[in-house]
């Protein structure tokens, strides 16, 4: 592991224990550890944590993919450039739903609306 990799892990680490932190903060206020909770619910917090981040995680990625598209694509079925742009449209992701930057481009001529790969 090189020096920018083990920074990027220590980052990545103390970013974690801060959202642990935060976590725990919002059970306290919830009244979670007024006294012992069973630890299935310790463990059902910090899976709910997991998925924001794995949401937040996976909305970047896709706007990282999208910011690095061409401007221009073929219409598949008229072979035609036409500008690409993009749309926010939400999935439903194995962590709940997320919003993605999604690649679209139009062609007036055959009127349709196509998703280029990014």
């Amino acid at each position: 592991m090189d020096a920018t990799d083990s920074a990027r892990e220590h980052k990545k680490l103390q970013l974690l224990r801060q959202l642990a932190e935060v976590m725990v903060e919002e059970e306290r206020e919830q009244g979670t550890f007024v006294s012992v909770p069973h630890y299935s619910v310790i463990e059902r917090a910090a899976h709910r944590l997991g998925k924001e981040v794995s949401q937040a995680a996976q909305a970047r990625a896709v706007a990282e993919v999208a910011a690095k598209a061409q401007t221009t694509a073929d219409c598949p079925t008229c072979h035609q450039p036409h500008p690409i742009t993009t749309q926010k449209r939400t999935v439903t992701s194995l962590d709940g739903p997320v919003e993605l930057l999604e690649v679209v481009a139009h062609c007036p001529a055959c009127r349709r609306d196509f998703f280029p790969s990014a």
